[in-house]
């Protein structure tokens, strides 16, 4: 379905986005809606793609044994519970002085572990702010390395996940560049659901590194509760936009906060009955034609963005905010 909307004219791509707009907003009919199961014969099955942004490793705070441990927990908690995520690299990660062929073997570590590897830039460039040439060439600095590693597996990096999710100031510029990462063999990699973890990524990295362990674990009941909040908003407004749960798409981070509870996020979401899919499955749902919109400065989840394209009031924009403890330590931080 993408290869083919990817050849058609803008005219075409209108009406097929026009067409996939009647279909994702039509009554479920036949369809089984993806609602919690209530006990009736055929248990109700919803489908979530897990991703994972800035590899090899967000931080630079922690030594690069610790990275090494984390990603190794990141993978280990991927493979338990058989999920196959996509990861995205900012290869000016990678440039550490005495540490680079180090960082290159940890995204080995995750094809090693089966998983993808995509393009998140170099140097996690905005798109806001910046001009198209200048945002082109971060592209393509962007998977040296990783095209390389994928090569010799005979794989080729397929996905861009825009840093910031900002996908252009104005409807022209998103274009030019979106025919721009058609012409290098990129898809979008847009997301549904977030839930601010780099925010409690760095509260949790500052707690463990000044040895507050009281705080460390307040800090991960409080993100594990987060998640439950942000799925929740992200569920009500897939339910209000289109009437069932869309094939959603988890956007995290490489952190030390989701190397400690990325296992209990999973198990989390598979007791909420999720079953784990590629990204390249979720994409198959015919929400995904559906046009986002430029985001200009703030980049917005896809379902916001394909709600203010169709003009749809719904009763919740986005994520829930972070407690007011997390923020103003975080707040803090920045200082």
């Amino acid at each position: 379905m993408n290869s083919v909307y990817k050849k058609l004219s803008s005219c075409g791509r209108y009406l097929l986005a026009s067409a996939a707009l009647v279909l994702v907003m039509a009554p479920v009919g036949a369809q089984v809606q993806n609602k919690p199961d209530t006990g009736s014969a055929t248990p109700v099955v919803r489908r979530i793609a897990i991703t994972i942004d800035d590899l090899p490793f967000e931080t630079r705070r922690l030594k690069l044994a610790d990275e090494q441990r984390a990603t190794k927990a990141i993978l280990a908690a991927l493979q338990a519970h058989k999920v196959k995520a996509l990861g995205f690299v900012n290869e000016d990660r990678l440039l550490v002085k005495g540490e680079v062929d180090a960082r290159i073997g940890m995204l080995e570590s995750w094809l090693d572990a089966g998983m993808e590897l995509g393009n998140h830039n170099f140097g996690h460039l905005g798109f806001h702010g910046s001009s198209l040439a200048k945002y082109q060439e971060a592209v393509l600095r962007g998977d040296t390395f990783t095209r390389w590693l994928m090569q010799e597996r005979k794989q080729v990096p397929r996905y861009y996940r825009y840093p910031h999710n900002q996908t252009g100031d104005n409807a022209e510029v998103q274009k030019q560049f979106e025919d721009f990462l058609q012409q290098h063999d990129y898809k979008i990699a847009p997301f549904t659901i977030e839930h601010d973890d780099f925010t409690y990524a760095r509260v949790y990295e500052d707690a463990v590194l000044k040895n507050r362990k009281e705080d460390a674990e307040r800090l991960r009941k409080a993100y594990l509760a987060n998640l439950d909040r942000a799925v929740n908003t992200f569920e009500t407004m897939s339910d209000e936009m289109f009437g069932r749960q869309v094939s959603h798409i988890l956007n995290i981070h490489a952190s030390l906060l989701n190397a400690d509870m990325l296992d209990k996020m999973l198990s989390k979401l598979e007791q909420r009955g999720y079953q784990f899919i590629t990204l390249e499955e979720a994409l198959q749902d015919p929400a995904y034609l559906l046009p986002a919109g430029p985001s200009r400065q703030y980049g917005m989840s896809w379902l916001a963005r394909w709600a203010r394209m169709a003009k749809k009031r719904l009763s919740v924009y986005g994520q829930p905010d972070p407690e007011e403890w997390v923020i103003k330590w975080d707040q803090e931080l920045a200082r």
